[in-house]
Protein backbone atom coordinates (compact mmCIF):
# COMPACT_ATOMS: atom_id res chain seq x y z
CA UNK A 1 0.00 0.00 0.00
CA UNK A 2 1.22 3.50 -0.85
CA UNK A 3 0.92 6.05 1.95
CA UNK A 4 -0.42 8.96 -0.09
CA UNK A 5 -2.63 11.85 1.00
CA UNK A 6 -5.11 13.34 -1.45
CA UNK A 7 -5.36 17.08 -1.93
CA UNK A 8 -8.58 18.79 -0.87
CA UNK A 9 -8.54 21.10 -3.90
CA UNK A 10 -11.56 20.79 -6.19
CA UNK A 11 -10.05 22.62 -9.14
CA UNK A 12 -6.73 22.12 -10.90
CA UNK A 13 -4.09 24.84 -10.62
CA UNK A 14 -4.39 27.73 -13.04
CA UNK A 15 -0.61 27.91 -12.98
CA UNK A 16 -0.36 24.93 -15.32
CA UNK A 17 -0.92 25.64 -19.00
CA UNK A 18 -1.27 23.10 -21.78
CA UNK A 19 0.66 23.96 -24.94
CA UNK A 20 0.77 21.49 -27.82
CA UNK A 21 3.76 20.96 -30.06
CA UNK A 22 3.66 22.62 -33.44
CA UNK A 23 3.65 20.31 -36.49
CA UNK A 24 7.08 18.70 -36.89
CA UNK A 25 8.40 20.29 -33.69
CA UNK A 26 10.76 18.26 -31.51
CA UNK A 27 11.03 18.59 -27.74
CA UNK A 28 13.96 21.02 -27.84
CA UNK A 29 12.02 23.52 -29.93
CA UNK A 30 9.05 23.10 -27.58
CA UNK A 31 11.37 23.69 -24.58
CA UNK A 32 12.68 26.88 -26.18
CA UNK A 33 9.15 28.26 -26.53
CA UNK A 34 8.12 27.40 -22.99
CA UNK A 35 11.25 27.77 -20.85
CA UNK A 36 10.74 30.05 -17.79
CA UNK A 37 12.45 33.44 -17.92
CA UNK A 38 13.29 33.73 -14.21
CA UNK A 39 16.07 32.26 -12.06
CA UNK A 40 14.01 29.58 -10.31
CA UNK A 41 14.84 25.90 -10.51
CA UNK A 42 13.25 23.94 -13.33
CA UNK A 43 12.05 20.35 -13.15
CA UNK A 44 11.18 18.54 -16.37
CA UNK A 45 8.77 15.61 -16.44
CA UNK A 46 8.99 13.18 -19.34
CA UNK A 47 6.67 10.42 -20.46
CA UNK A 48 8.47 7.86 -22.58
CA UNK A 49 7.23 4.90 -24.62
CA UNK A 50 10.13 2.43 -24.27
CA UNK A 51 9.47 -0.88 -22.47
CA UNK A 52 11.13 0.53 -19.33
CA UNK A 53 9.06 3.73 -19.52
CA UNK A 54 5.90 1.67 -20.00
CA UNK A 55 6.66 -0.37 -16.87
CA UNK A 56 7.33 2.80 -14.86
CA UNK A 57 4.17 4.52 -16.04
CA UNK A 58 2.00 1.50 -15.23
CA UNK A 59 3.69 1.09 -11.81
CA UNK A 60 2.56 4.60 -10.88
CA UNK A 61 -1.11 3.80 -11.52
CA UNK A 62 -1.32 3.05 -7.78
CA UNK A 63 -0.69 6.74 -7.09
CA UNK A 64 -3.72 7.69 -9.20
CA UNK A 65 -7.28 7.28 -7.93
CA UNK A 66 -8.32 6.14 -11.42
CA UNK A 67 -5.63 3.41 -11.40
CA UNK A 68 -4.72 4.11 -15.03
CA UNK A 69 -1.07 4.52 -16.10
CA UNK A 70 0.71 7.78 -15.40
CA UNK A 71 1.61 10.13 -18.24
CA UNK A 72 5.13 10.39 -16.77
CA UNK A 73 8.06 8.01 -16.52
CA UNK A 74 10.98 10.27 -15.56
CA UNK A 75 11.81 13.54 -13.77
CA UNK A 76 14.99 15.60 -14.09
CA UNK A 77 16.47 18.85 -12.80
CA UNK A 78 17.82 21.32 -15.35
CA UNK A 79 21.07 23.14 -14.75
CA UNK A 80 21.79 26.68 -15.90
CA UNK A 81 20.26 27.30 -19.30
CA UNK A 82 22.72 27.39 -22.19
CA UNK A 83 22.41 29.47 -25.37
CA UNK A 84 22.12 26.15 -27.21
CA UNK A 85 19.28 24.75 -25.12
CA UNK A 86 20.17 21.18 -26.08
CA UNK A 87 23.46 21.56 -24.18
CA UNK A 88 21.72 22.48 -20.91
CA UNK A 89 22.87 20.05 -18.23
CA UNK A 90 20.33 17.55 -16.92
CA UNK A 91 20.72 16.12 -13.39
CA UNK A 92 18.96 12.80 -13.02
CA UNK A 93 19.01 9.17 -11.96
CA UNK A 94 17.93 7.36 -15.09
CA UNK A 95 17.31 3.62 -15.33
CA UNK A 96 18.36 3.69 -18.97
CA UNK A 97 21.01 6.45 -19.28
CA UNK A 98 22.44 7.07 -22.73
CA UNK A 99 26.02 6.86 -21.39
CA UNK A 100 25.39 3.68 -19.39
CA UNK A 101 25.22 3.09 -15.65
CA UNK A 102 28.93 3.18 -14.92
CA UNK A 103 29.66 2.68 -11.20
CA UNK A 104 26.92 4.64 -9.38
CA UNK A 105 28.01 4.21 -5.76
CA UNK A 106 30.42 7.20 -5.39
CA UNK A 107 27.77 9.71 -6.56
CA UNK A 108 24.74 8.08 -4.89
CA UNK A 109 23.48 7.25 -8.37
CA UNK A 110 23.41 10.89 -9.53
CA UNK A 111 24.04 11.28 -13.27
CA UNK A 112 24.62 14.19 -15.61
CA UNK A 113 23.40 14.34 -19.18
CA UNK A 114 22.26 17.07 -21.59
CA UNK A 115 18.75 18.09 -22.55
CA UNK A 116 19.17 17.02 -26.18
CA UNK A 117 19.09 13.43 -24.91
CA UNK A 118 15.34 13.97 -24.66
CA UNK A 119 14.82 15.79 -27.96
CA UNK A 120 12.78 13.06 -29.65
CA UNK A 121 9.04 13.68 -29.56
CA UNK A 122 8.50 10.09 -30.70
CA UNK A 123 10.45 8.60 -27.79
CA UNK A 124 9.20 11.13 -25.21
CA UNK A 125 5.75 12.31 -26.38
CA UNK A 126 4.72 13.68 -22.97
CA UNK A 127 6.65 16.66 -21.61
CA UNK A 128 6.24 19.23 -18.85
CA UNK A 129 8.34 22.13 -17.60
CA UNK A 130 7.71 22.99 -13.96
CA UNK A 131 9.08 26.10 -12.31
CA UNK A 132 9.84 25.49 -8.63
CA UNK A 133 10.01 28.63 -6.43
CA UNK A 134 13.55 27.98 -5.17
CA UNK A 135 16.73 29.44 -6.61
CA UNK A 136 18.68 27.03 -8.78
CA UNK A 137 21.88 27.78 -6.88
CA UNK A 138 20.31 26.59 -3.60
CA UNK A 139 19.09 23.38 -5.19
CA UNK A 140 22.45 22.65 -6.80
CA UNK A 141 24.16 23.24 -3.46
CA UNK A 142 21.93 20.71 -1.70
CA UNK A 143 22.38 18.34 -4.62
CA UNK A 144 26.14 18.37 -4.13
CA UNK A 145 25.64 17.32 -0.51
CA UNK A 146 23.22 14.61 -1.66
CA UNK A 147 25.99 12.92 -3.65
CA UNK A 148 27.81 12.11 -0.42
CA UNK A 149 24.80 11.25 1.75
CA UNK A 150 23.57 7.76 0.97
CA UNK A 151 22.43 7.50 4.59
CA UNK A 152 19.76 10.14 3.83
CA UNK A 153 18.48 8.37 0.71
CA UNK A 154 20.26 5.38 -0.81
CA UNK A 155 19.32 5.76 -4.46
CA UNK A 156 21.72 2.99 -5.46
CA UNK A 157 19.41 0.65 -3.56
CA UNK A 158 16.38 2.20 -5.31
CA UNK A 159 18.03 1.71 -8.70
CA UNK A 160 18.51 -2.00 -8.04
CA UNK A 161 14.93 -2.44 -6.85
CA UNK A 162 13.48 -0.66 -9.86
CA UNK A 163 15.75 -2.35 -12.39
CA UNK A 164 14.63 -5.73 -11.06
CA UNK A 165 11.00 -4.69 -11.49
CA UNK A 166 11.46 -3.06 -14.90
CA UNK A 167 13.40 -6.06 -16.22
CA UNK A 168 10.97 -8.56 -14.73
CA UNK A 169 13.68 -10.29 -12.70
CA UNK A 170 12.54 -13.27 -10.61
CA UNK A 171 9.54 -12.30 -8.46
CA UNK A 172 10.36 -8.58 -8.17
CA UNK A 173 7.19 -6.61 -7.41
CA UNK A 174 6.30 -2.95 -7.79
CA UNK A 175 8.65 -1.06 -5.40
CA UNK A 176 6.13 1.77 -4.94
CA UNK A 177 3.85 -0.62 -3.07
CA UNK A 178 6.58 -0.84 -0.43
CA UNK A 179 7.10 2.95 -0.49
CA UNK A 180 10.34 2.80 -2.48
CA UNK A 181 10.26 5.77 -4.85
CA UNK A 182 11.41 6.00 -8.45
CA UNK A 183 15.07 7.06 -8.07
CA UNK A 184 15.22 10.37 -9.96
CA UNK A 185 11.98 11.71 -8.46
CA UNK A 186 12.96 10.58 -4.95
CA UNK A 187 16.32 12.33 -5.37
CA UNK A 188 14.63 15.55 -6.47
CA UNK A 189 12.24 15.42 -3.55
CA UNK A 190 15.08 15.11 -1.04
CA UNK A 191 17.20 17.78 -2.74
CA UNK A 192 14.36 20.32 -2.90
CA UNK A 193 13.41 19.49 0.67
CA UNK A 194 16.95 20.30 1.78
CA UNK A 195 16.59 23.62 -0.08
CA UNK A 196 13.43 24.40 1.88
CA UNK A 197 10.64 23.38 -0.51
CA UNK A 198 8.31 20.38 -0.17
CA UNK A 199 8.02 19.07 -3.72
CA UNK A 200 5.40 16.40 -2.97
CA UNK A 201 3.31 17.31 0.10
CA UNK A 202 1.04 14.28 -0.30
CA UNK A 203 3.76 11.66 -0.30
CA UNK A 204 6.87 10.75 1.68
CA UNK A 205 10.05 11.90 -0.08
CA UNK A 206 11.53 8.40 -0.20
CA UNK A 207 8.40 7.17 -1.99
CA UNK A 208 8.26 9.97 -4.56
CA UNK A 209 7.67 9.44 -8.26
CA UNK A 210 7.05 11.62 -11.35
CA UNK A 211 3.28 11.23 -10.97
CA UNK A 212 3.46 12.57 -7.39
CA UNK A 213 5.37 15.65 -8.61
CA UNK A 214 2.74 16.16 -11.30
CA UNK A 215 -0.09 15.89 -8.79
CA UNK A 216 1.64 18.44 -6.57
CA UNK A 217 1.78 20.88 -9.47
CA UNK A 218 -1.82 20.23 -10.49
CA UNK A 219 -3.69 19.76 -7.22
CA UNK A 220 -1.65 21.03 -4.24
CA UNK A 221 -1.68 24.75 -5.09
CA UNK A 222 -4.02 25.53 -2.18
CA UNK A 223 -1.63 23.85 0.25
CA UNK A 224 1.23 26.09 -0.87
CA UNK A 225 -1.01 29.16 -0.65
CA UNK A 226 -1.91 28.31 2.96
CA UNK A 227 1.81 28.03 3.71
CA UNK A 228 2.34 31.50 2.15
CA UNK A 229 4.49 29.90 -0.54
CA UNK A 230 4.30 30.22 -4.31
CA UNK A 231 2.91 27.11 -5.97
CA UNK A 232 4.49 25.17 -8.81
CA UNK A 233 3.81 26.61 -12.24
CA UNK A 234 4.51 25.31 -15.69
CA UNK A 235 3.62 24.24 -19.19
CA UNK A 236 2.88 20.73 -20.40
CA UNK A 237 1.77 18.53 -23.27
CA UNK A 238 0.57 15.05 -22.35
CA UNK A 239 -1.29 13.77 -25.39
CA UNK A 240 0.10 10.23 -25.25
CA UNK A 241 -1.75 7.60 -23.22
CA UNK A 242 -1.59 3.80 -23.07
CA UNK A 243 -5.37 3.76 -22.47
CA UNK A 244 -8.16 5.85 -24.03
CA UNK A 245 -8.69 9.13 -22.19
CA UNK A 246 -12.10 10.25 -20.96
CA UNK A 247 -12.30 12.65 -23.93
CA UNK A 248 -11.42 9.87 -26.41
CA UNK A 249 -14.02 7.54 -24.89
CA UNK A 250 -16.66 10.28 -25.17
CA UNK A 251 -15.76 10.88 -28.83
CA UNK A 252 -16.05 7.17 -29.63
CA UNK A 253 -19.44 7.02 -27.90
CA UNK A 254 -20.76 9.93 -29.94
CA UNK A 255 -19.54 8.34 -33.18
CA UNK A 256 -21.45 5.16 -32.39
Amino acid sequence: MINIISSTATKASKGLKKNARKPGEDNLRWFERNYPNDETAVVVLLGGVSPAAFRLRVAQSHVRHTLDPSSWSHAVLLGERQSDIGETVVYEISLEPAAGMGFPAPTNGLQEAVLKSYASAAEYPNIAILGVPVSLSEVLHSQERFRMQRAVLDTVDLMLRWLAFVWGAASAGNPLLENHGIPSAAMLDVVFGAAGFDLTPGLESRASCPEAIWQSAKWWHEYYEKQNLPALTGVFFDKHSFLPTVEQKATRTRKR
